[in-house]
């Protein structure tokens, strides 16, 4: 039987993959990285451990498609708003081309939401931390001699969200799912599947890693 293919795969556990008995230079390299992530993150106020624990996991899952976080956040960002979304639940287009207006105010920060761990946070290669802090934060950790280089910013940086507030913004999304009738489809599945994420990171005090 074939293995379903996910387009964005999640675990929960250790950012330190390798232990020291496994690969010590890898170990350490890991732990160096997350030493300075973990001094910037204390510098924006947020206390975690990001050291313990290397080599674990103790969860993985997948979102089919990266279309089905977007319309989560897009659906999310309008009924929190009270909009009718009958429109955006036939909406199938899946080329990515067309961005949401409401989702591009709220990313540029022109417009508030109650969701910011769900829709302000990277869809692919972020983090969040079982920890509680309002918004999610980008960390640029380049390294200073790229600095000249002609890349964009977004290329080193990365987004830290709260597994705590994720699960209290998804908890409120899914009852204005409920309320709105959003079928058993895609973006309730995505719902799902974050939930459970953010549960198995705040129970065993692990990261979740977005790849």
């Amino acid at each position: 039987m074939a293995e379903r293919m996910t387009e964005l795969d999640l675990v929960v556990g250790s950012m330190i993959t390798a232990t020291p008995e496994e690969d010590r230079d890898a170990y350490e390299e890991e732990r160096e990285w997350l030493q300075d992530v973990q001094d910037l993150l204390r510098e924006e106020g947020i206390e975690v451990d990001l050291l313990s624990q290397p080599g674990t996991e103790v969860w993985e899952g997948g979102i089919e498609s990266f279309y089905d976080l977007y319309q989560l956040r897009r659906l999310a960002a309008h009924l929190e708003r009270g909009d009718d979304v009958s429109s955006l639940l036939r909406d199938e287009n899946t080329d990515g081309e067309e961005v949401d207006d409401l989702l591009a105010d709220i990313w540029d920060d022109e417009v508030e939401t109650r969701f910011p761990h769900l829709i302000k946070h990277q869809g692919d290669g972020g983090y969040y931390l079982p920890v509680d802090f309002a918004e999610p934060i980008w960390i640029d950790y380049g390294d200073e001699e790229d600095e000249d280089e002609e890349t964009l910013e977004e290329d080193s940086a990365v987004s830290f969200g709260s597994s705590v507030a994720l699960m209290r913004e998804l908890t409120e999304v899914e009852q204005l799912f409920q309320q709105a009738n959003v079928p058993q489809a895609g973006p309730r599945k995505a719902l799902q599947v974050l939930r459970t994420a953010a549960q198995q990171s705040i129970d065993n005090g692990l990261p979740i890693i977005l790849w």
